[in-house]
């Protein structure tokens, strides 16, 4: 089968949604397009090198930024020719949630959504704000400046197979995610795995769910649940 998988600016269920991506990989071709929020936050969680290998997997794999398209987003307009055979919007932020509620196509993401209506091409959405109240999620990894020795001989400097570590930074755009620095700093500056709590607003859960009454459109709330809906 031939996938369009579009990744928007949202941490949460970030990783599981790659976790699925390379798993559909296997079998199928994957067109991979980004936000421009999308890609920031891809750079920041370390996993733009997952996305190359995903690509490296088949010569017809492909990357797509919206920075690449520009204002016109031409990509969008092929979707209707190129026989796409599902389109996945995982992880979708509560802004582009929104915009496909209300009909608002202004970016690389929201065109594709609603070209993939007018081609009729199956779209599956996971939308991040689902239920009204807290959620917990992983922020990217992060050096506490306040706990750092700026040791001459830091071993997680050291043990970064990317070089993306310069205490007091990590380098977000070298960082791939590895976690091969996990535990690793005695003075315990180097947070990896950091959880935070988040409020959902009404607004948005209801917008998740609005999400359902859109023709061509099937709302699922895990990643992992996108493999029961292809066929």
């Amino acid at each position: 089968m031939k996938i369009m998988w579009a990744i928007t600016g949202a941490g949460h269920l970030l990783k599981e949604s790659i976790e699925v991506m390379e798993e559909l990989s296997q079998k199928h071709t994957i067109t991979i397009i980004l936000s421009n929020a999308g890609l920031e936050v891809i750079q920041k969680y370390g996993y733009l090198n997952k996305l190359q290998e995903i690509k490296e997997k088949n010569n017809e794999n492909n990357i797509i930024t919206e920075e690449e398209e520009k204002y016109s987003y031409p990509l969008s307009g092929k979707i209707t020719h190129e026989k796409y055979d599902y389109i996945i919007v995982s992880p979708t932020t509560a802004n582009t949630t929104a915009k496909i509620v209300h009909g608002i196509a202004d970016t690389l993401v929201t065109n594709v959504v609603a070209q993939s209506g007018k081609g009729q091409i199956p779209l599956i959405v996971v939308p991040v704000d689902q239920k009204e109240g807290i959620i917990t999620t992983t922020i990217p990894p992060y050096i506490k400046k306040d706990l750092c020795k700026r040791c001459p001989f830091c071993k997680a400097k050291v043990i970064c197979p990317q070089k993306a570590i310069n205490p007091p930074y990590i380098d977000s755009t070298k960082c791939i995610g590895c976690m091969k620095c996990h535990d690793c700093c005695i003075y315990d500056a180097l947070i990896t795995d950091e959880k935070i709590e988040l409020y959902i607003r009404k607004i948005d859960a209801e917008n998740s769910r609005k999400l359902e009454k859109i023709e061509n459109i099937k709302t699922v709330f895990n990643p992992k649940d996108i493999m029961e809906k292809i066929i």
